[in-house]
């Protein structure tokens, strides 16, 4: 991460992804075998039914890459230039409160939660929020990352 003289003003902005995360069937199904997660409800629609689901559901972390990909989209608003060779994950927090089905259209919100300098580092904080389609939010997440200033 490259944080170039970064303004304290920015801490709380926010940022809505302009684009939506439409969950498949398949990408389900393909995410879960990828990862070795073999839960049935993962690949059969009568297993999450007998769980209470209407559709098949993903696993915890099959939102990351929407969530990585609007991330990034927010530093780039922000004005943050971030190089990922150089940038350290130093805390991660997750909360689940609805699971992600097929056929889910997801919406990521995002807010800068603090920036700070310490260990010769810049460190941020960035909190997560996702929405499905009823506007029920379904993870909340924030992650405190680490990275060297371009000085460095």
């Amino acid at each position: 991460m490259l944080l170039v003289a970064l303004s304290p003003d920015i801490v709380g902005m926010t940022y809505t992804y302009p684009d939506c995360f439409v969950v498949g069937r398949e990408q389900i199904r393909q995410y879960a075998a990828a990862v070795k997660n073999e839960d049935d409800a993962y690949f059969d629609e009568e297993a999450a039914a007998a769980l209470g689901h209407d559709a098949i559901v993903a696993p915890l972390t099959f939102i990351a890459i929407f969530g990585l990909k609007a991330q990034m989209a927010f530093f780039a608003h922000a004005g943050i230039p971030i190089t990922e060779e150089k940038v350290v994950q130093s805390e991660q927090g997750l909360r689940f409160l609805r699971p992600i089905r097929a056929g889910d259209t997801l919406y990521c919100h995002i807010r800068l939660d603090s920036l700070r300098q310490a260990f010769g580092a810049d460190v941020l904080t960035i909190r997560s929020r996702i929405t499905n389609q009823h506007g029920d939010t379904v993870q909340e997440d924030y992650t405190t990352m680490a990275g060297r200033s371009a000085s460095d």
